[in-house]
């Protein structure tokens, strides 16, 4: 019984959720220019191992989805259980918090506070688009992207063009990612409870709507590396982008032709690449600036 808990909160944690959004944390800080330091490792470790996970197991246990996904890995609803790991997390990841700096606090707390309203049942956000869309936006992408960047310089230096440029970048990225990897759950095959947003907009809208933030969220980024990286920087992310929404084209094309399951591992993957790919990239340049490589 204790293993089938820990197998179920283990996945309930989804520690792929939280290297999906590594990228915003990691771009929030590349664009500080600074030298890598305690605060820089720490709120990495912090943010995306604690905050994350928790905030996920909490989400799980008010959703309480039975699904084909569930069903064909053998994992049960969260239980009490997964509550109970879900929040000792959290309190240890609001404490360390404590530990990076005041502001950084500041982020941590108000990412806790919006996701409890996100996942909430009697708040009723997560079953309206705009609002659901807005604090998911908020939380792992503008929130993300501020913790990143106040570990290391404080929330002043953020108030330039360039800084907001990748702040509203990575909202919109968060929030048109977001929606796009819920979308399996209005597959064919899917369990519909009418408890989510995503079943309100329906498959078209979604795509329709991933496409269109992410395309403008794109471009701002592309302003941003245009004015503070190199040239090749520039063409490479262009050149990602441009085969990013191939990918998604080609999703949304085999969508309607594949079960749940099956687009489940689409989003999986997607997510998985997208955040490695990305990840590396502005590691090594974080890496880079450290080591004086790069101005």
């Amino acid at each position: 019984m204790l293993l089938e808990n820990l197998r179920s909160t283990f996945f309930h944690l989804r520690f792929n959720v939280s290297l999906a959004f590594l990228p915003i944390f990691l771009w929030g800080y590349a664009l500080t220019e600074a030298d890598i330091n305690r605060n820089f490792i720490y709120g990495l470790l912090v943010l995306h191992f604690l905050i994350y996970p928790a905030i996920n197991g909490v989400y799980a246990y008010f959703d309480g989805r039975k699904g084909v996904v569930y069903g064909l890995r053998n994992v049960k609803p969260a239980s009490k259980f997964t509550l109970i790991i879900s929040l000792l997390l959290l309190f240890v990841g609001v404490y360390l918090s404590t530990k990076i700096n005041t502001a950084y606090f500041g982020v941590v707390i108000s990412l806790v506070v919006l996701s409890f309203l996100f996942s909430h049942p009697s708040t009723g956000i997560k079953t309206k688009p705009f609002y659901a869309i807005l604090t998911l936006a908020l939380t792992y992408g503008l929130l993300g992207f501020i913790a990143g960047w106040v570990c290391a310089f404080d929330l002043k230096s953020l108030l330039n063009p360039f800084s907001i440029g990748g702040a509203l970048s990575s909202a919109g990225f968060a929030g048109g990612l977001y929606t796009l990897s819920l979308v399996y759950r209005i597959s064919e095959d899917s369990n519909l409870t009418g408890s989510l947003f995503i079943e309100k907009l329906g498959s078209a809208a979604t795509f329709k709507f991933s496409k269109i933030i992410l395309l403008v969220s794109g471009v701002i980024a592309t302003v941003v590396i245009a004015a503070k990286f190199t040239l090749y920087e520039l063409i490479g992310v262009i050149i990602y982008f441009l085969f990013g929404f191939i990918g998604i084209e080609r999703f949304e094309k085999n969508f309607y032709l594949q079960k749940e399951w099956q687009n489940y591992k689409t989003v999986v993957s997607i997510n998985l690449t997208n955040s490695i790919l990305l990840s590396i990239y502005l590691i090594f340049r974080i890496l880079m600036v450290n080591y004086l490589f790069i101005d």
